[in-house]
């Protein structure tokens, strides 16, 4: 067997190393073997495909493309087995790494057509020289892929768009491919070969561009929608805190007058006019009934749990309340008050179409221990709920459909567990978040 025709397929077929690299940076949060694991398991299995891949090139006198491409459909198999998330961001993730290696082989080739003088497989030299333009692309696209493009696929305004970004990478290869010149004699043309060079080199950099510009709208964006969501329990705060500054003026005026109230009552009571006696106790009897009760010791929560329990009120609806929790939250009170307002909206919209006599919802919430902090929320539904596969109830009335998985992706940035159940009419949804003091993926990304 030809060493030396088997050692350029090989170097030619080691470009699924750095593409497997690419592949698995953006998603080693998310890579069920743990990512250094996978990557040591990747690469020995890799090595051992080219090996059997070149070899198979010079026993059967066939091209590189011709073994690497049924190869690269066996790995891709294989990252999408390995990696835990849906499968057009897994796609997109490893269709990035295949146009971006892609992309390495085809300005080799420009690059070094005055070295090549066949139409086989990369010279040695060749070969070497497009392994170290794909670690050139590694550097140059780092902080894309282990920041940028990780912070992207967290986004849940973005689940819908994985799927045509996919396509668009896809077509991105095919295109790559056609432009790769069957004959290496093609580029022989100085001209033709420097005007391929120029070109493709702005390929990279738009690339990055791109990614930047879409990274960097989606933070703005972000950004927005939590000043958003702070300004919302702002406003609910203040609302709360206006309920407790009106029944404290009112219990003063109370206090103030209750002598003045004494006597009256002490003078009809006398004189047993009951009939005015209990008009008068009537007259102001409500401000002690109605009184003031937190609903938790942290004011954020409190303001939130005191607005849905207005909404609930304006519906005939009644929440049972249960929340144990301490004035500071072990986490950021945004991300608790968004998973319980959405919780608690979801609720209130299915306990609204059911009759009057079942409409209550249950609301349980406490810290099971310092790191450990449990919810759950319990309301009837009618009709039929449907699920997506991953196992999240979905709806098709406009602006819905959005809350569920903004609840799943915090969950899942807590390590916690989210469990859906459906049963007698009764739509369950059980959290547990488990809180460490390390720092969130989300802001750790940002900076």
């Amino acid at each position: 067997m030809n060493q030396e025709l088997m050692l350029r397929h090989a170097l030619e077929m080691a470009i699924m190393l750095p593409a497997a690299f690419m592949a698995f940076l953006p998603v080693r949060r998310h890579l069920k073997l743990g990512f250094l694991r996978t990557f040591l398991a990747t690469g020995i299995l890799l090595i051992l495909l080219i090996s059997l891949g070149a070899a198979a090139c010079v026993q059967f006198q066939v091209g590189t493309s011709f073994v690497l491409l049924p190869l690269l459909l066996l790995c891709m198999e294989i990252f999408l087995l390995q990696v835990d998330l849906s499968s057009a961001k897994k796609l997109f993730c490893f269709l990035n790494a295949a146009m971006l290696c892609e992309f390495s082989t085809l300005y080799s080739v420009f690059l070094t057509a005055p070295l090549e003088h066949d139409d086989g497989p990369f010279s040695i030299r060749s070969g070497l020289i497009c392994l170290g333009m794909a670690l050139l692309l590694i550097v140059f696209f780092y902080k894309t892929l282990n920041v940028k493009i990780p912070y992207l696929l967290h986004e849940d305004r973005l689940n819908r768009s994985w799927g045509i970004l996919s396509l668009v990478l896809f077509a991105v290869c095919i295109v790559l491919y056609f432009i790769n010149p069957e004959q290496i004699s093609l580029l022989h043309d100085e001209r033709i070969r420097m005007i391929g060079l120029v070109s493709l080199a702005m390929y990279p950099v738009a690339i990055f561009a791109l990614y930047h510009l879409y990274w960097w709208t989606s933070v703005r964006l972000n950004e927005t929608a939590e000043l958003k969501q702070e300004n919302t329990v702002l406003s609910m705060e203040q609302k709360r805190y206006e309920e407790l500054r009106l029944y404290m003026d009112e219990t003063r005026t109370l206090r103030h007058d209750f002598r003045q109230h004494m006597r009256v009552i002490t003078e009809l009571a006398a004189e047993e006019e009951y009939d005015k006696l209990k008009a008068y106790v009537n007259q102001f009897s409500d401000i002690v009934k109605k009184g003031y009760s937190p609903f938790c010791a942290n004011m954020a929560v409190d303001a939130v749990a005191s607005h849905y329990s207005t909404l609930a009120e304006s519906q005939n609806i009644k929440i049972e309340w249960n929340l144990r929790l301490p004035r500071e939250l072990p986490l950021p009170e945004m991300d608790f008050c968004a998973m319980l307002g959405n919780l608690l909206e979801n609720a209130l919209n299915a306990t609204a179409k059911v009759a009057e006599e079942r409409r209550r919802i249950d609301v349980v919430c406490s810290m099971i221990t310092d790191t450990m902090l449990g919810l759950s929320v319990d309301n009837p539904y009618t009709g039929k709920i449907r699920f997506n596969k991953d196992r999240l109830p979905v709806s098709r009335e406009p602006g819905h459909g959005i809350g569920m998985p903004s609840i799943a992706s915090t969950v899942q940035r807590y390590n916690g567990t989210l469990d859906i159940k459906t049963k007698d009419g009764i739509f369950s949804v059980s959290i547990m978040l488990y809180l460490t003091n390390k720092e969130h993926e989300k802001e750790g990304e940002i900076s």
